[in-house]
C-alpha cells in the first residue's frame, strides 16, 4: 500500500475502529490493521480501505458456515458515521488523543449500555427549549440489540418518547404494552449521582421486541 494512502486512512479514522464505534460507540484509539473491504488487497481506493482494530479485521477477512460475517455495505455505513462523528468531535475538543464533546447540559448526550457487546444498546438524549412547571424536557430515542452473533442477524428494537425531568433525576416513559394490554409499560431513564445513566424496565411485554430490552447501566460514549 502506498504510504500516503496508508497515512491518509490512519489520520480519517484516527486509529478508531468503525465496527467498534458503530456496535459499542466504542471511541477508543485501538491497535489494528487497514482493511480491503473487497477483498482485493491491490485496490488502495479510500472508499475501499477501513482502519478496523485487530479483532474485527480478523473477523471481516474469516469466512465461516457457522455465523453471518460482517457485509462490505454494512461496513462501509459504520465507516461513514465514524466519519461524521470525527468529524463532529474535532470540531470541538481533543483531550490527550480521547475525543470529547462538550456538555452544554448534565444528561444531554449519547450514552451506551456497558456490559457484554452481544447485547449492545445506546440512547440519545435531546435538551427541549420548553419547560413544564418548571421542569427541564428531553426528546430520548434509543436503539438496542439482542444476539449480535446469531448467525441470522440480531433482533432489534427502538425507543423515541418526550418526557419531563421528574425528581429532577428520571424521565420515565408509560404505555401500554402491547403484549399485555391491562399492564402499563413503563421505561424509566435515572441519572445516577456518579455519572451514569441507569435504565430500568417494568412489565415492557416485549414492546422492544424478542429478547430485547433497554434495561442497564450506561456511560456517556
Amino acid at each position: 500500500m502506498p504510504t500516503e494512502i496508508e497515512t491518509a486512512v490512519l489520520l480519517d479514522s484516527r486509529r478508531r475502529c468503525c465496527i467498534c464505534f458503530a456496535l459499542n460507540r466504542d471511541t477508543n484509539v485501538k491497535p489494528g490493521q487497514i482493511a480491503h473491504l473487497d477483498g482485493n488487497n491491490s485496490n488502495h481506493t479510500i472508499p475501499n480501505l477501513a482502519f478496523l482494530c485487530l479483532e474485527h479485521h480478523d473477523g471481516y477477512d474469516t469466512t465461516t458456515s457457522q455465523s453471518k460475517g460482517f457485509k462490505i455495505a454494512e461496513v462501509k455505513r459504520y465507516k461513514e458515521e465514524l466519519m461524521e462523528w470525527l468529524g463532529s468531535a474535532l470540531s470541538q475538543k481533543v483531550h490527550y488523543g480521547v475525543l470529547e464533546l462538550p456538555a452544554s447540559d448534565p444528561y444531554a448526550g449519547q450514552w451506551v449500555r456497558m456490559g457484554s457487546s452481544e447485547n449492545p444498546a445506546e440512547l440519545q438524549i435531546i435538551p427541549l427549549p420548553d419547560t413544564i412547571d418548571g421542569q427541564a424536557r428531553y426528546f430520548v430515542s434509543g436503539v438496542a440489540y439482542f444476539g449480535t452473533s446469531n448467525r441470522y442477524g440480531p433482533n432489534m428494537g427502538t425507543l423515541e418518547f418526550f418526557s419531563q425531568m421528574i425528581h429532577e433525576s428520571s424521565l420515565v416513559f408509560v404505555r401500554r404494552s402491547i403484549v399485555l394490554q391491562s399492564e402499563p409499560a413503563i421505561t424509566e431513564v435515572i441519572f445516577t449521582d456518579d455519572g451514569h445513566l441507569k435504565v430500568r424496565e417494568e412489565a415492557t411485554g416485549g414492546q422492544y421486541g424478542s429478547g430485547v430490552t433497554f434495561d442497564g447501566l450506561y456511560r456517556r460514549a
